[in-house]
């Protein structure tokens, strides 16, 4: 590498010249020479034309020939084949996102006045040369702009920050430019140097706050370079990665949308149409102003020149046969063909605004007619009014037809509502911009040039594209992983590359061949490693590289050669393997053979005697069938030894029965008696006591309401189940009790009369009435003959107990209740209803107020009924209603049954 090419970043001050630091005249067209490649870029498709090639071109000297391009090589969102990474873009004004910007820490302070005077001087008699700079070490253009930093770098050239000396004379707040410094391969194109220089006034005719300025386009000896607008920010793409999942604060999205509806309306006002208008032409400085650029395509194809009379420069580009454009943010008519319209930008700028709110393209990036065609529907934007909701919808419809007929009205439609007078005054200051915009424009200087830039940025572009995909080629080979992402990646740059310079770099061919070359390590190692299917792989994605085949199919000749030993080694070894096996099966047959009738019965005995083992654990449920089979065969194989064994085994069995008592009674009487059959009159056995688990265990209290599983009954030893009874939960005052969760009936009382001389049975049509006009008397024998039945005790409830289990959770009664009560031809009351008719309370108790009153102690023994009854007003008929009572025999009072529980 020469000197020269070491450092690109260098610029070479030319020898004080005044004629040539002052030479600001064009350069003279010279010889036109025909670009080599039309790589479509800018993240840009060519659209289907709708007219044809006009022979325009033909007539044109001026117009850089512009060859067709292989698809496969277009890359960034467009509909073919694309490169693995973003292309760089060419332009590097545009601030590539990947090209970090230092942050300034040289701004010049303006000199004092006691120096001020020697200062002019040098400026104003051309004396200020570079040498007398000491600000970075990239050099200084045209005494004036000194070159601090680079910005970023691409086909077209380097673009520096610069420090405008006249600025810093004149004491700007802001004296830094963005310079770009032309490459020595685009400085090789005169028609280049034309095309850009006409391009940089074309772009100063349609100057706005938020477009791109280009200032100026210069040369200082064999340096040509371009002045333009210096900004800090990022690109509205990157802003919008930024909030995918959520959007941008609303308040930052509409000052982007009022900027970006600025720049458009006043191109549109110019007959300008971006065509190709997308949050990667956006940029957002550090001040929140949104800045649209590359207006290239649509400043060539616009008549805002005034010089329709020139058709060498009106002609430079067609509109209908290029057709610029980038699918996920061009319409419908666009991606047709059709001739373009401001309605198209609109679409676009409909779609950015939706992505500004959402962090999402509103179709997902599918194409407006792929989209049309699976009639694919934008989803809400939510944090929005409708009115505005709607305008965006307008926007992004589908047909041209359908969506607002400006950006004026668009941003009408979309900005927040405010009062009339304010509305007016912003529509004002928008046309009025237009306007004085407009008329600074007109009064420009009036000069066409009849090259365009779009052609020479093709060149450079494709340069750019074959830069970029060598690097990433390079970087790749230097480290081979051999994974599919590496293969995959390795293979499309080297057929991208071989597309781009059609097949004739041989830096290319070098490094395909060097590819094939790695694959051909690869491929042995793996081999030597026995990984055959893998190196069946690297064999068919190496063939990708060479036309000779001869070498790799020698390979899979051996790895053929290499399984088939294998298999064959494996056969073998598997043979010897089968072989040992039956030997050692034949060895272990005599071994048993020579086994003796003892020795075979001991091993019984240990079978059976660890089957009973098992059993004894006592881990699950005692299965007394197979422990007693187990049993039985220890004594028939060994009796002498199960007798050593038997007060274990006993000792052990009844410690597992009373483990299984605990938790189920029933079972364990069950295997009690079992192991009684089996040891025969044990008296360990024998003496196990089982306790028969209380039914109202006190983890039922206060689930009575959730259904019989929650409930619990006394079996009686004459006359089966108890009363149905629910456990209430115990708290300061009150231990946990059960109580009876229906008033006794008649059919309940009547076992107890049936079975003793305490009573007579009582005679009804519906024995599930409650048991009433008894008198106190027989309700305590009923009691003692209770609690003698189920050995639980039972009694009557205190009125403590009673209102506390009546009370339960519940705030209101049971509106219900059968109290007295006639009202509207609503009658209740004035007889008896079954006891388990009505609503139960939280706790289970189901007719506890009304129907009859029931029984309880007061304080000091003393009885009282409780409750209300079927003869009482619904409002005297309440939990707290009490009466006293002398125990006499009436048809209004029952009482319900307590139970203690242990």
């Amino acid at each position: 590498m020469s000197d020269k090419d070491s450092d690109k970043t260098k610029i070479k001050i030319p020898a004080s010249n005044n004629t040539q630091s002052d030479d600001k005249t064009r350069i003279a067209s010279a010889a036109k020479k025909n670009m080599s490649e039309n790589t479509g870029a800018d993240k840009t498709r060519i659209a289907p034309s709708r007219k044809p090639q006009q022979n325009v071109h033909a007539d044109d000297k001026t117009r850089i020939a512009t060859p067709k391009v292989n698809s496969e090589v277009l890359d960034d969102k467009t509909r073919v084949a694309s490169a693995k990474k973003p292309a760089v873009t060419s332009d590097v004004t545009q601030f590539n996102p990947h090209v970090s910007i230092p942050e300034d820490k040289t701004r010049v302070t303006p000199p004092s006045d006691d120096n001020s005077n020697g200062f002019d001087s040098a400026l104003s008699t051309g004396q200020f040369l570079a040498s007398s700079v000491e600000v970075g070490e990239h050099g200084i253009l045209k005494e004036r702009f000194v070159l601090e930093s680079v910005l970023g770098a691409g086909g077209m050239g380097i673009v520096y920050k610069a420090k405008d000396l006249l600025k810093v004379e004149a004491q700007d707040r802001d004296p830094y430019v963005a310079i770009k410094v032309l490459s020595e391969e685009f400085k090789s194109h005169p028609e280049a140097f034309i095309s850009l220089q006409r391009e940089s006034r074309k772009s100063q005719r349609i100057a706005h706050p938020n477009i791109v300025n280009v200032f100026d386009f210069d040369r200082d000896g064999d340096t040509v370079f371009m002045t333009m607008e210096f900004m800090d920010g990022q690109p509205l793409d990157q802003l919008i990665r930024q909030y995918k999942s959520t959007g941008l604060p609303t308040d930052d999205a509409w000052t982007i949308i009022k900027g970006m509806s600025s720049a458009l309306s006043h191109a549109h006002a110019e007959k300008i149409i971006h065509s190709d208008f997308k949050p990667g032409n956006v940029f957002v400085t550090k001040r929140g102003i949104a800045k649209v650029f590359d207006f290239g395509i649509a400043r060539a194809v616009s008549k805002v020149e005034h010089l329709d009379d020139n058709p060498e420069d009106k002609t430079v580009f067609d509109a209908g046969n290029l057709g610029a454009l980038t699918p996920a943010y061009a319409s419908l008519e666009m991606l047709e063909g059709e001739e373009p319209d401001i309605r198209d930008d609109i679409y676009a700028l409909g779609c950015v605004a939706y992505e500004l709110f959402t962090g999402v393209h509103p179709y997902n990036k599918v194409p407006a007619d792929e989209a049309a065609r699976q009639k694919l529907k934008p989803k809400r934007i939510t944090n929005i009014k409708k009115y505005q909701w709607n305008a965006i919808e307008k926007a992004i419809s589908f047909k041209r037809e359908d969506r607002i007929g400006s950006v004026e009205k668009f941003l009408e439609a979309i900005s927040p509502k405010i009062k009339s007078t304010n509305k007016m005054a912003t529509v004002f200051a928008l046309l009025l911009s237009v306007v004085i915009t407009a008329y600074f424009l007109f009064v420009q200087e009036k000069t066409v040039d009849p090259y365009s830039e779009f052609d020479i940025r093709n060149e450079l572009e494709l340069k750019i594209k074959i830069d970029f995909y060598k690097e990433d080629l390079a970087e790749l080979l230097e480290n081979p992983t051999f994974t599919d992402p590496w293969e995959d990646s390795t293979w499309k740059d080297i057929k991208d590359l071989q597309v781009l310079t059609k097949g004739e770099d041989p830096w290319v061919n070098d490094q395909q061949i060097f590819a094939y070359n790695l694959y051909l390590k690869e491929i042995d190692s793996a081999i030597k490693a026995y990984k055959y299917s893998k190196a069946k792989h690297l064999i068919t994605n190496a063939k990708r590289y060479t036309d000779n085949n001869d070498t790799l199919d020698l390979k899979l000749k051996d790895i053929a050669s290499a399984i088939q030993r294998n298999k064959n080694r494996q056969a073998a070894q598997a043979k010897k393997e089968q072989a040992n096996m039956l030997a050692n099966q034949k060895k272990q047959q005599k071994i048993k053979n020579k086994l003796t009738t003892k020795q075979k019965n001991v091993q019984l005995f240990d079978v059976a005697l660890n089957n009973v083992n098992t059993q004894l654990k006592c881990q699950g449920r005692l299965n007394m069938r197979n422990f007693e089979t187990a049993i039985n065969k220890l004594r028939d194989l060994d009796s002498n030894r199960y007798s050593g064994l038997k007060n274990n085994l006993v000792n052990s069995l009844a410690a597992c029965i009373k483990q299984t008592g605990k938790a189920f009674p029933e079972r364990a009487r069950e295997a009690k008696k079992h192991s009684l059959r089996i040891f025969k009159s044990n008296k360990v056995l024998a003496a196990i006591q089982i306790q028969s688990r209380d039914p109202c265990d006190k983890s039922l209290a206060g689930l009575g309401a959730r259904g019989k599983r929650a409930i619990c009954k006394d079996k009686t030893k004459e006359a089966g189940n108890g009363p149905v009874l629910v456990v209430i939960p115990g708290n300061s005052k009150l231990k946990t009790f059960a109580i009876g969760k229906y008033e006794v009936s008649i059919k309940e009382l009547n076992k107890f009369c049936s079975r003793s001389s305490s009573c007579k049975t009582l005679k009804s049509a519906d024995d599930k009435l409650p048991a009433s006009n008894q008198t106190f008397n027989i309700v305590k024998s009923y009691f003692k003959w209770l609690s003698k039945q189920t050995g639980q005790k039972y009694r009557l409830p205190t009125k403590n107990e009673w209102v506390y289990a009546a009370k339960s959770r519940r705030k209101q009664l049971d509106a219900n209740r059968n109290c007295k009560l006639s009202t509207r031809g609503i009658n209740k009351g004035g007889k008896l209803v079954r006891t388990n008719i009505g609503k139960q309370n939280s706790w289970g108790l189901v007719n506890y107020v009304g129907n009859v009153q029931e029984w309880v102690y007061d304080k000091g023994r003393k009885l009282v009924a409780v409750g209300g009854s079927f003869e009482q007003t619904m409002e005297n008929c309440e939990i707290t209603t009490t009466y006293a009572h002398n125990g006499s025999a009436d048809v209004q009072t029952g009482f319900r049954v307590l139970r203690e529980l242990r």
